[in-house]
């Protein structure tokens, strides 16, 4: 299971996780922006539940390895 989590972290630091985590929530932003005022849709009742997956994804696996083996990357 540890080698599927390094797989998932792919040897990122936690400092490249949190830039890469704050690009895609950027991005996360901008599509709902486009989706409010181009497509006049409403998507933000999915925003949490986007945001708690891409916070997951990125930093659940470098919490994991940094318990288990004392680094995370």
């Amino acid at each position: 299971m540890l080698q599927k989590l390094q797989e998932i972290n792919h040897d990122r630091t936690p400092l490249a996780n949190a830039g890469v985590c704050f690009c895609v929530i950027a991005m996360l932003g901008l599509g709902n922006l486009f989706c409010r005022f181009v497509l006049h849709t409403d998507m933000s009742y999915l925003m949490p539940w986007l945001l708690a997956g891409v916070v997951s994804y990125f930093f659940l696996p470098s919490l994991i390895l940094w318990i288990a083996r004392g680094k995370s990357s």
